[in-house]
């Protein structure tokens, strides 16, 4: 097994953007991911100190807006100032500061005019530094091999496409699941060392195709249980030791 593709999602619920490569630390999340998140105009986040945390519902979410899948978005930190980039089917919309009040804003408004009809209030965008607006307590990185999404492709009568689970890092392997068999093992990839802890369980946000921003009127979820036996797609895994991990890299089981 080796991996194919590495993948960032830096606001939570928009499409992400591919990396050649990845520094990872112990112990945290893949660089970025889900560093924000733009509320859906609640008072609760309103009325929140900047970074704090919230369930996914209080923000706009592929769940319940299928729209979000035609937006994609990069986060470059390679500079003296960030950007935040947000494409519009692989169109640039908007590059911000993410730092500075006058960015924040900015954004704020280009959602407030796109959604405004589906939102409760003003929309925040939301930022964890160091952290990630995920729902497990745990800094983890996501995984899923290519077979693994080729077997639901073929199941749902959908195309192959890594973009519909939002997973971090794409592996080849020969037969689908075959990630689940590393659960509770240890792997070294290019400098880092993982363990793979679970299972990640699916929801309703698969029903909606990455390519059209359609949301299908079945029901995937229910799909897998009868197909598979269970409705998991990819595993998560800890970083016990970090490093760079690069496309093409094999992993080794420890």
């Amino acid at each position: 097994m080796h991996i194919l593709e590495l993948w960032q999602y830096p606001i939570k619920g928009f499409g992400g953007s591919q990396t050649k490569s990845a520094q990872l630390a112990t112990g945290d999340y893949f660089p970025d991911d889900r560093h924000f998140a733009i509320s859906s105009g609640g008072e609760k986040v309103a009325k929140a100190k900047s970074g704090a945390w919230f369930p996914k519902a209080h923000f706009l979410q592929l769940m319940s807006h299928e729209t979000l899948a035609k937006y994609n978005c990069q986060y470059q930190t390679d500079r003296p100032k960030p950007l935040l980039k947000l494409y519009y089917q692989g169109k640039l919309c908007l590059s911000i500061d993410p730092n500075s009040e006058n960015g924040r804003r900015q954004f704020e408004g280009f959602i407030a005019n796109i959604f405004g009809n589906y939102l409760r209030g003003q929309p925040r965008l939301m930022m964890r530094k160091g952290q990630a607006y995920s729902d497990q307590a745990t800094a983890l990185i996501s995984i899923a091999s290519s077979a693994s999404i080729a077997n639901f492709a073929n199941a749902t009568g959908t195309k192959p496409d890594s973009r519909r689970f939002r997973i971090n890092m794409i592996i080849h392997a020969d037969k689908a699941f075959a990630e689940f068999e590393m659960i509770g093992q240890t792997f070294q990839c290019g400098d880092v060392l993982f363990k793979v802890q679970e299972p990640i369980g699916r929801c309703a946000a698969i029903n909606v195709d990455p390519e059209t921003s359609q949301r299908s009127d079945c029901n995937y979820v229910q799909d897998m249980k009868r197909e598979f036996g269970h409705s998991n797609l990819g595993v998560f895994a800890k970083v016990i030791k970090g490093g760079k991990i690069t496309v093409g890299d094999r992993l080794n089981i420890t």
